[in-house]
């Protein structure tokens, strides 16, 4: 089955909600067609899916950030926020579904275990509402 650059363009119009005449073979995702966090995933998901592509090697935080707001993100940088960003095109795409599998290799490079910054989030959100039950349990039946 022989692929080519339209159907790449017909995939994205129908998946990634863009006008078809937008596209060109260098279209970054992010910059060009406003394409970011779970749009972005989702639309590598289902790309993978459709054409069979090994995505084992593929890298999210090279490509994309993140939906909504991270507060833990101001004081410790998430996984995209540690790396320079590489642009997802059209043509990435076409290659990957020719030869089956991602075709970028990655800079050598090192983020933060885990997510730390989602850890914070969730102190910083889940602390006050513990405090409050506590303050509101001690006025109410005086048990601290």
């Amino acid at each position: 089955m022989t692929i080519n650059i339209e159907e790449i363009y017909a995939f994205l119009a129908e998946v990634g909600a863009v006008k078809k005449s937008k596209f060109h073979p260098e279209s970054d995702f992010v910059k060009e067609l406003g394409i970011e966090g779970d749009d972005f995933s989702e639309i590598i998901e289902c790309f993978a899916e459709k054409y069979g592509v090994d995505m084992r090697k593929y890298r999210w935080y090279f490509h994309h950030g993140e939906e909504g707001w991270n507060l833990g993100a101001l004081f410790i940088k998430p996984p995209y926020a540690q790396v320079q960003r590489i642009a997802v095109t059209p043509s990435i795409l076409l290659q990957a579904a020719m030869t089956k599998k991602w075709p970028l290799s990655y800079p050598e490079h090192k983020i933060t275990e885990g997510r730390p910054d989602i850890t914070l989030n969730n102190i910083l959100f889940v602390s006050p509402v513990v405090i409050g039950i506590l303050v509101w349990a001690d006025y109410k039946f005086g048990i601290i």
